[in-house]
């Protein structure tokens, strides 16, 4: 271990002293604030070297270290310690410095305001301060393994005015990005170079994507029979929604919410529409007028009851209950015999299900597979939120932004352990 050399100005700190300096008992660090080495050292024309005092290591904003060298009489050559402890200590900073700028920047803090914020520690400008950035993030690799469950989807950001097109892998049990990369389109060609440069085609897997309707045939040629492909429930949802769009009357609810209780429980919502179907059928209305008013407030009490139960599931830390698959095919079957009754938008959409009932039904069978893109869903909204992802103005922004997302869910921003107080008091202790 180093030796420290105490005096009164130092004698407090000198635990924090000997965890600065390497833990070779060949060094020591005096009480003149002079790192060097202890014992002699022999020059290579074999004359033994004596101390010859010591050099400044400077560092601005900081100030100057003392580090020993040594000289040699016979032929005056010199030797200069070793640096690495004081470098050690400046990269901890930096690497802290550079945490705080990734967490200002995941906040989507502009860079002027980085700035001003550093002048609060050590005045960084606006250019160093992306530079920190961009070192750090050029260096993050997204981890590559064999997955078995991946979730695949695509976003459509800009860059200025320029449409541009992320295609996204997520190892759904990390919950960490395989690959994140920005293209000018996304036709069929683009997806397969993207999904066989980064997954492993001989091998089995389980992918989660949303509903478009050319993944099957991509993915069928990619893998064949080795695949497992679960188009997500809730994009269906989201669809099943769409079909109807403004709903004015209780019966286009009631016939909404049947075909949104194939996959999911919704035998509570069903039945509060029964109720009100009955009252409707049993009251008498003076005119069109009031019986549109009425309707309006039933289906505004029936939205508050069903935000009323989403939040007692949030509350409880609970999901929307699944059917069991003999459930699901069971209200499926009774809808298709009752298609008649449906507009056509709505008989096209049961066509649709049909079609695709073995990816909307993959998870039953699949183990670990999820019935939604939900955990995908989640990251776009973390790494490059719907109205940003309109706001930067160049594709290396826009693939720092991705990368900056992967980042913080693989690694985090700050690692050291320390906080600046901490690191700045370690230096002054060091510095003249």
């Amino acid at each position: 271990m180093t030796e420290v050399h105490l005096c009164l100005n130092n004698l407090t700190d000198s635990v924090s002293l000997l965890s600065l300096f390497p833990s070779s008992n060949e060094y020591e660090f005096t009480e003149k604030k002079v790192f060097r080495h202890r014992h002699h050292r022999i020059c290579s024309c074999g004359k033994e070297m004596v101390h010859d005092g010591y050099d400044y290591v400077r560092k601005r904003d900081f100030g100057k270290v003392r580090v020993g060298k040594k000289l040699c009489k016979r032929c005056g050559a010199q030797h200069h310690e070793d640096k690495s402890f004081w470098k050690t200590l400046l990269s901890q900073w930096k690497e802290l410095t550079t945490s705080l700028i990734f967490t200002l920047r995941d906040s989507h803090v502009a860079w002027d305001v980085v700035s001003k914020v550093m002048t609060f520690f050590i005045p960084c400008s606006k250019t160093t301060a992306m530079r920190l950035f961009n070192a750090k993030i050029e260096q993050f690799h997204y981890p590559q393994d064999n997955f078995v469950v991946v979730n695949y989807d695509e976003q459509y950001p800009k860059s200025g005015r320029t449409p541009k097109f992320r295609l996204t892998l997520l190892d759904y049990h990390t919950k960490i990005p395989i690959a994140d990369e920005l293209f000018d389109n996304k036709e069929d060609d683009t997806i397969k170079t993207f999904l066989k440069k980064n997954l492993d085609t001989e091998k089995e897997i389980v992918i989660i994507t949303d509903c478009d309707r050319r993944y099957p045939a991509i993915f069928k040629e990619l893998w064949g029979n080795r695949v497992v492909h679960q188009k997500c429930l809730l994009h269906l949802n989201k669809l099943i929604v769409k079909d109807f769009g403004k709903i004015t009357s209780l019966q286009d609810e009631y016939s909404l919410y049947l075909l949104l209780n194939i996959f999911y429980n919704r035998r509570k919502e069903l039945k509060f529409l029964e109720r009100l179907l009955k009252k409707e059928t049993a009251k008498h209305f003076e005119d069109v007028k009031q019986k549109d008013d009425w309707v309006q407030q039933k289906l505004r009490d029936f939205r508050d009851y069903v935000k009323s139960l989403e939040h007692e599931r949030r509350r409880g830390d609970k999901n929307l209950s699944q059917r069991p698959l003999w459930k699901a095919k069971d209200n499926f079957s009774q809808l298709l015999r009752q298609q008649q009754f449906f507009p056509k938008q709505i008989i096209a959409r049961l066509k649709m299900i049909e079609k695709n009932w073995e990816y909307f039904t993959a998870f039953y069978s699949a183990e670990d597979c999820p019935a939604t893109n939900n955990a995908i869903e989640n990251f776009y909204s973390t790494s490059l939120k719907t109205h940003r992802k309109k706001q930067l103005r160049s594709d290396l922004g826009l693939l720092n932004h991705m990368k900056l997302g992967a980042l913080k869910r693989a690694e985090g921003f700050n690692t050291s352990g320390r906080t600046f107080l901490q690191i700045f008091g370690m230096i002054r202790l060091l510095v003249t």
